[in-house]
């Protein structure tokens, strides 16, 4: 029996990276490997004291120290304001204060809490929701693409 090909982006998210203006572009990939991530996070957190969930500790601390903090700097230092001074401060503010949540669950992931590895999944799949449905729907919407 043949398998049909898989992609495995949600919906919203590969419909949404094809749609993205050149300059959130590359933003909105990354939310794929991030949502791969958080899955693979929920599912080792079953038994979050194995050696699987050890290692997705470890391989998530690189990937955030690699990918994810320049991610986040990159949103908090031009989009976030950018859509502040736009009038929405509340978006902004809304992604700011999920990326403040997910830095401190990735304090606690590096001091071995292994119980934060499901809580960090869980986290960063809302947050990716949340900039793929309402962040960068709005920046296209009210921010010059210049």
């Amino acid at each position: 029996m043949q398998r049909a090909w898989h992609h495995p982006l949600p919906n919203f998210v590969l419909s949404a990276a094809i749609q993205r203006a050149v300059t959130l572009k590359g933003l909105s990939l990354e939310h794929h490997e991030a949502l791969v991530l958080a899955r693979r996070a929920r599912a080792t957190a079953t038994n979050p004291h194995s050696d699987t969930a050890r290692a997705q500790r470890h391989h998530l601390l690189e990937r955030w120290a690699q990918q994810f903090a320049p991610h986040f700097a990159l949103e908090e230092q031009t989009l976030f304001p950018a859509l502040a001074r736009a009038g929405h401060t509340e978006v902004a503010a809304e992604a700011l204060m999920q990326h403040v949540a997910l830095r401190e669950l990735v304090a606690r992931l590096r001091q071995d809490d292994a119980l934060a590895l499901a809580a960090w999944g869980d986290a960063l799949d809302i947050h990716v929701r949340f900039e793929e449905c309402t962040v960068f729907p709005l920046a296209q919407a009210v921010l010059d693409p210049a």
